[in-house]
């Protein structure tokens, strides 16, 4: 089992494992958890995740989208979760197919294991059969104290990736929001359109998100966009932030076919060329619609950023 990981050899430490797509709200409470328990047992608080998200390749006929990039998790994971150390593994079908046992045993060898925090429904291993029982029978075997934290809920639902995942598809990225507990968001490389946007009066930078990130549904969305890519070593901003508006579609009025994202920062225009950017995502204005011309487009178009304005400020 090959890994990346942050931590100096022979480091105790109290640990969670999973994917954590998003790192939304019960992730963050389970964190909490897992720093307390670290602190009670004068360890190392770690995040055990994996590279590529597991339904890669477990269900690879599935198309699976995440709500984060690997970067972008971990840095999430140590501004919301309090967690700055990780180690990461490499996910692959052979990793897939070891039993639960094999794959504990191959952390705790490589690893001073003090603690393992996961949540209430966890399991793990081929066949998923590493459950909360299995767990607590390690533990007691191997000296390990195993903690297993309630799942949270909002309105009855369990919190849960896969219903963010929905919300962000469908659009409905405020609700995403409330979830996560911060904005959905998307980063990626900005790169030369065909300046329609500038022609226009409303230049914009086109983003290339990267490969199997979710991207919100097509419309116009009120964002923030930071003027770099958030990175697993900023535990808190502290680069340009402006409010902006977000086009995300075919742009059906001038007869497009490619799906782009195109964010217009409003009352600066920078250099953004070739650089890396995130957007937040903050509300959605409206859906993509087609115009009959091109002054009903610039019309729109105002009436957005001012949507935009009044959103955000």
């Amino acid at each position: 089992m090959e890994y990346v990981t942050t931590l100096p050899a022979n480091e105790p430490i109290a640990i969670t494992v999973g994917n954590f797509d998003g790192v939304h709200k019960g992730h963050q409470s389970l964190m909490h958890k897992l720093h307390e328990t670290a602190q009670e047992l004068k360890c190392k608080a770690v995040l055990v995740t994996f590279s590529p998200h597991t339904l890669m390749v477990v269900r690879p006929d599935l198309d699976i989208h995440c709500l984060t990039t690997l970067e972008e998790k971990l840095a999430l994971t140590k501004r919301y979760g309090e967690i700055a150390d990780t180690i990461v593994i490499n996910f692959t079908p052979e990793v897939a197919t070891m039993s639960a046992q094999e794959f504990i045993d191959d952390l705790a060898a490589a690893f001073t294991i003090k603690g393992i925090v996961v949540g209430a429904n966890f399991s793990f291993g081929h066949h998923r059969e590493g459950d909360i029982s299995f767990l607590e029978r390690y533990g007691q075997e191997h000296d390990i104290l195993v903690r297993a934290v309630p799942l949270d809920e909002v309105e009855g639902t369990r919190i849960s990736s896969s219903r963010i995942r929905t919300l962000v598809s469908e659009g409905r990225v405020a609700e995403a929001n409330q979830l996560l507990g911060h904005p959905v968001t998307l980063s990626g490389v900005v790169q030369r359109g065909d300046q329609r946007g500038r022609l226009l009066g409303f230049p914009t930078a086109n983003l290339i998100p990267e490969a199997h990130k979710l991207i919100p549904a097509n419309g116009v969305y009120a964002v923030q966009v930071k003027l770099r890519e958030m990175a697993a070593s900023d535990a808190i901003s502290t680069f340009p932030v402006y409010n902006g508006v977000t086009n995300i579609g075919i742009r059906p009025t001038f007869n497009g076919t490619e799906r782009i994202v195109e964010a217009h920062l409003l009352d600066v225009q920078p250099d953004l060329y070739d650089k890396r950017i995130t957007i937040d995502f903050i509300a959605r204005l409206r859906s993509e619609q087609r115009f009959a011309g091109i002054d009903a487009l610039k019309s729109q178009i105002s009436a957005d950023v001012q949507q935009a304005r009044q959103i955000l400020n």
